[in-house]
């Protein structure tokens, strides 16, 4: 192995990486080489590399018992300066926190050769040239993206990094045309024209060809939030992009550099001609994390000597000094975003130590109680219910415009548009939409949506409520209310019925359901629409339903069923008409049946549920319903 000293098998650096480190997929052999398709958590981009890999196994193996250590990189030292007299670059701290670069020319070879094409294309990177494809072999290898520029053609103008315009256009390295949405991290000679998509993708003017004489071999730290917006908005998934999103170590430039100069000679037979470019204006802060022994004891669950500590932490850049009980640790360059606090060495120390080996013990004490009448059980039950009757559930947005907000609705301080200006405090509006938008499609539909809206709280946060809420079109007065109050019946429940004068609804054609003497919600048909609606608070329906059903056994007897014609007075409530003759003794069952005018027709059950009633006992229940319905209604019957 080139970067790690061992006799472990590939197969067991698999394994002791899968059960302490990064996640070994698979491995294949090819020829010679062994390929890993590891998985590295997206805090961990100084993994994201041959020697972040080997670094780890170096710390892990050990822990096998298996003997293991990190191969220096043998590099030559070099001289360093933050500018050419020929060739500025100006930088904006902001945007790019590390550029590094050197001149090299000479190119005596352009064909890669077949050991680094063979690992470029392992690793799924498409060989093009050997001086791109040095860039890609550093980024693989080293962990820090890198660049090529043909110098002759920027040398003009030199570079002024800034941000983008909105609308200014690119066309990338395989020759895409794009346009900037402005804010974007690019390179630019001083004309304006902009010469490189830094940390993501170079462009077609500045690309270096076997016509190039000098190449800039460069590199640059980016902001990580700009690359992964400039990356995402743009479409542009290179692998250059999804490391430098993550924030790549500064400090782990001036590896890549020099390995890059390296390969350079070796690969190309290239000559450096200028001293290395290094600017670094802002240096990140290096942190120093304490943490005492009794603390990572007690979070492990075992006791661990201070030495096997420092063993497990050492190899992974880490330095460590005792003061007394309490650890300090220093961590490195490429682990001070990730290591800040005192959960994080017990972190490090549980896994290198491997948390298979860690002490399990099931949790003492009593199981906990499954609560009951859980919301999102009763939603469930309500929504099945609502389906099974016809309805169609909708989601609509929480956030609306003014006009379909209603009253005191509360604005949002930083919109995204008119459109999602306001949270709403009703269901109505976002319904009356969604129906209107399917008028056309379908004869008659029955939406529902269980939602909630934002009610205003002086001094406090919005009031949730949620709601219930549904909206038929197509439906007759008397069939939607049907469904309503079969929903009703479905839930266990008996609700009560009252006339509504509410200037939402037309007169006569709305009504107020109440439940055990509190209101729950409202139907009726909306003022100048065709469309019918309902609105309950889920809450209160929750609190009032019935959790069981009662359970009434069929009776043995059959029942005499009849239909009557009665004359009602206008304004006659039929719920009260019902109710009111299913008072009668042995009258089991009312519904209405057709309407004619002021005719009514309702078909009765006769029922005992003790014996089967004759011809005469009925007739004797029929004379009680009549006088009932003359003397309570002032209703006749027709003949």
């Amino acid at each position: 192995m080139e970067h790690l000293e061992t006799k472990a098998t590939p197969a067991k650096v698999a394994e002791a990486l899968s059960l302490c480190g990064p996640s070994v997929e698979r491995m294949e052999a090819r020829g010679k080489d062994w390929v890993y398709d590891i998985e590295v958590t997206t805090n961990r981009v100084d993994a994201m590399s041959v020697r972040g890999i080997a670094r780890e196994a170096a710390a892990i193996l050990p822990m096998f018992g298996i003997k293991a250590k990190m191969k220096p990189l043998k590099l030559i030292s070099q001289k360093f300066v933050k500018n050419y007299s020929d060739f500025t670059i100006k930088n904006d701290p902001k945007l790019i926190q590390r550029i590094m670069g050197v001149v090299v020319e000479d190119i005596q070879n352009w064909k890669s050769p077949e050991w680094m094409t063979r690992r470029l294309t392992t690793s799924g990177i498409r060989s093009l040239n050997s001086v791109v494809d040095i860039t890609n072999y550093v980024m693989t290898e080293i962990g820090h993206p890198t660049h090529v520029f043909d110098f002759d053609k920027i040398i003009t103008g030199g570079f002024n990094i800034r941000e983008s315009k909105k609308g200014e256009r690119i066309v990338s390295l395989d020759n895409k045309e794009y346009a900037l949405s402005g804010g974007d991290i690019v390179i630019a000679r001083d004309s304006g024209e902009i010469i490189d998509l830094p940390g993501i993708m170079g462009t077609k003017n500045s690309v270096v060809s076997e016509s190039t004489k000098r190449v800039l071999f460069f590199l640059d730290n980016n902001d990580p939030v700009k690359i992964r917006r400039t990356s995402m908005s743009l479409g542009i998934r290179t692998v250059a992009a999804t490391l430098n999103e993550k924030g790549v170590d500064p400090y782990l430039g001036e590896t890549a550099i020099l390995r890059g100069i390296e390969l350079f000679s070796e690969v190309c037979g290239a000559k450096k001609i200028r001293t290395i470019i290094d600017i670094f204006p802002k240096k990140p802060v290096m942190i120093k994390v304490k943490v005492e022994k009794e603390f990572i004891e007690s979070r492990l669950g075992i006791g661990l000597s201070k030495t096997a500590i420092v063993k497990m932490l050492n190899p992974l850049g880490l330095v460590t000094t005792w003061r007394g009980n309490v650890l300090e640790v220093t961590p490195p360059s490429f682990r001070i975003s990730d290591i800040r606090i005192p959960e994080d060495v017990v972190e490090e120390v549980a896994r290198i130590y491997g948390y298979h080996n860690l002490p399990s013990r099931l949790m003492a004490g009593e199981l906990p109680k499954k609560p009951l009448n859980m919301p999102f059980k009763f939603e469930y039950q309500v929504k099945q219910i609502l389906q099974g009757l016809g309805g169609n559930e909708v989601y609509t947005e929480s956030l609306v415009r003014q006009n379909m907000a209603g009253k005191n609705a509360l604005a949002l301080a930083n919109p995204l548009g008119e459109d999602t200006g306001y949270l709403r405090t009703s269901l109505m509006p976002s319904l009356i939409k969604a129906a209107r938008g399917n008028v056309g499609n379908f004869d008659k539909y029955h939406l529902f949506e269980m939602a909630n809206v934002y009610l205003v709280q002086k001094n406090n946060l919005p009031c949730e409520k949620r709601l219930l809420a549904g909206i038929f079109y197509g439906y007759d007065w008397r069939s939607a209310k049907g469904i309503v109050e079969t929903f009703f019946e479905e839930l266990g429940t008996k609700v009560n019925v009252s006339v509504l004068n509410d200037g939402k609804y037309e007169v006569n054609k709305a009504i107020t359901f109440s439940m055990k003497g509190e209101k729950v919600g409202q139907f009726g048909v909306i003022l100048g629409t065709e469309f019918i609606y309902y609105v309950f608070e889920a809450d209160v329906l929750r609190a009032k339903c019935s959790a069981v059903k009662q359970y009434k056994p069929i009776s043995k007897y059959p029942a005499q069923i009849e239909d009557i014609t009665f004359v009602l007075p206008q304004k006659t409530l039929i719920n009260d008409f019902i109710d009111s003759v299913k008072t009668v003794k042995f009258v089991e069952k009312v519904e209405l049946g057709t309407i004619y005018q002021n005719a009514y027709t309702f078909r009765v059950w006769y029922q005992n549920p003790k014996k089967t009633l004759d011809n005469k006992e009925v007739l004797k229940i029929r004379e009680r319903i009549l006088l009932r319905v003359k003397n309570k209604f002032g209703g006749i019957i027709k003949d």
